[in-house]
């Protein structure tokens, strides 16, 4: 037991320096390259919503928020890097608030928001039911869980999942359509839609 704690703390300390080292130059990497891919469909779902409260887990640098319009949401946003969110509250208008923390312990009410979101930052988490958990108990009854995140072909992906740990980048593990929808059930929720989005990305709805 002791020697799985120091690993996820290992895995942990990645992503938190990974992303430490690239907050200010993130829109032009590789990775900022790959989530703006997704913000087309998050931002068309989100608006079909008329107002309410938002939560961005693992926000990143905000620029998710920064495409929203202005004063229709309570935006809120939390990440790992404490360098992502000096970036985000740079980025985004007053409206949004940012915090540093774990998405294992979110710092909120219970029933707080309509809508949880989660983009390209689900398979850096190396206790997904511990977070599912911490979603579905921030959600209102009947808000949406929105997570976009890397698709990987069922072929290669045992064989990807056994190699991130050898990665410095902080990913941990990716999901399959079906391991996904059984999470979301397992820890709660009703699984809506999920859905690829391109060659790399895949889209999951899920409500409480």
């Amino acid at each position: 037991m002791e020697k799985l704690g120091s690993e996820n703390m290992n895995a942990k300390e990645k992503t938190m320096n990974h992303f430490n080292n690239t907050a200010f130059d993130y829109n032009s990497s590789s990775d900022g390259k790959f989530v703006a891919s997704m913000y087309d469909v998050l931002v068309d779902e989100i608006l079909k919503f008329p107002g309410g409260k938002i939560l961005d887990v693992g926000c990143g640098n905000g620029n998710l928020f920064a495409l929203l319009p202005n004063g229709k949401y309570e935006l809120h946003g939390i990440d790992f890097s404490e360098n992502m969110i000096l970036e985000a509250r740079n980025n985004c208008n007053a409206d949004a608030s940012f915090s540093v923390g774990d998405a294992e312990k979110l710092p909120f009410d219970d029933d707080a928001f309509d809508i949880v979101v989660c983009n390209a930052s689900f398979h850096h988490y190396i206790h997904p039911d511990a977070v599912l958990q911490e979603m579905h108990r921030v959600l209102k009854d009947g808000g949406k869980l929105m997570i976009g995140d890397p698709y990987i072909p069922s072929l290669i992906r045992p064989l990807i999942n056994r190699i991130t740990k050898y990665s410095d980048n902080g990913d941990y593990h990716f999901y399959g359509i079906s391991e996904m929808g059984k999470m979301f059930m397992k820890n709660g929720f009703t699984p809506v839609l999920s859905k690829r989005t391109g060659e790399r990305t895949v889209f999951h709805i899920a409500e409480k």
